[in-house]
C-alpha cells in the first residue's frame, strides 16, 4: 500500500493509520492518501478518487478525509483522540475501502449516489465497514471508537444519535467476538 499524509503533523497519528493499514494485506497495491481537511458531516470519511482518467483506465486511488476535530466539537481535536480509538476509526474507514475496491470506478459513482439518498443502504455500507474491520482483526478497537463515541460527555448528541442510528451497535460487535460465523461473508473481501 502507498500512503501519503497531507497536513498531518502528529507523528502519532501518521503512526496509527500504519499500523492500522499494515493489517490490511489486501489493499497492497494500492494508493491511499490519508489528508486532514475539513468534513462537515463525520469525523472522517473515505472516498474513493474517481477522475476522468481513472474511470477509464481502471486505476484506483483512495483518500481518507480527517477532521481537525470530532464532529461538532472544536475542542476535542483529532490529533488528542486515544490510540486505540484512532486506530478503530481508522480500520472503519480502510473497511470502507476493502468495500470500495470491489467495485469499478463507474460503479462507484452510483454506489455515492445510493449512499446519499437511501438511508438504508447507508446503514448498510456503514455495518459493513464495521464488519470489515473486525474481519482484519480490530474488534476491541472498534468496541472501543464506540465506547468513546457514544460515552464522551464534550460528543454532541447529533453525533451519537448518527452513530446509532447508522453504524454496528456494540452488541453486535461483542456477537462478532462469540461467533466469529458472523464475518465470514467478509473474510475474503
Amino acid at each position: 500500500m502507498e500512503i501519503s499524509f497531507k497536513n498531518i503533523n502528529s507523528e502519532r497519528v501518521k503512526t496509527c493509520f500504519r499500523e492500522v493499514a499494515h493489517e490490511y494485506q489486501t489493499l497492497k497495491n494500492i494508493k491511499i492518501r490519508v489528508e486532514k481537511v475539513s468534513v462537515k458531516s463525520s469525523t472522517m470519511q473515505a472516498q474513493p478518487i474517481i477522475s476522468l482518467a481513472s474511470v477509464f483506465s481502471g486505476l484506483k486511488r483512495y483518500r481518507i478525509k480527517l477532521n481537525a476535530h470530532i464532529r461538532d466539537h472544536k475542542d476535542l481535536k483529532i490529533d488528542d483522540v486515544p490510540s486505540q480509538v484512532l486506530k478503530g476509526w481508522f480500520a472503519h474507514e480502510l473497511g470502507h475501502i476493502v468495500d470500495y475496491k470491489r467495485h469499478s470506478n463507474f460503479q462507484m459513482i452510483f454506489f455515492g449516489i445510493k449512499y446519499l439518498w437511501s438511508k438504508k443502504f447507508k446503514k448498510k455500507v456503514e455495518h459493513d465497514a464495521d464488519y470489515i474491520a473486525i474481519s482484519y482483526g480490530f474488534h476491541e478497537e472498534i468496541l472501543a471508537t464506540k465506547n468513546f463515541i457514544i460515552e464522551h460527555d464534550l460528543i454532541g448528541d447529533n453525533y451519537k444519535r448518527k452513530i446509532l442510528k447508522y453504524y454496528l451497535p456494540k452488541e453486535d460487535v461483542l456477537l462478532c467476538q462469540q461467533d466469529e460465523s458472523i464475518l465470514e461473508p467478509y473474510l475474503n473481501l
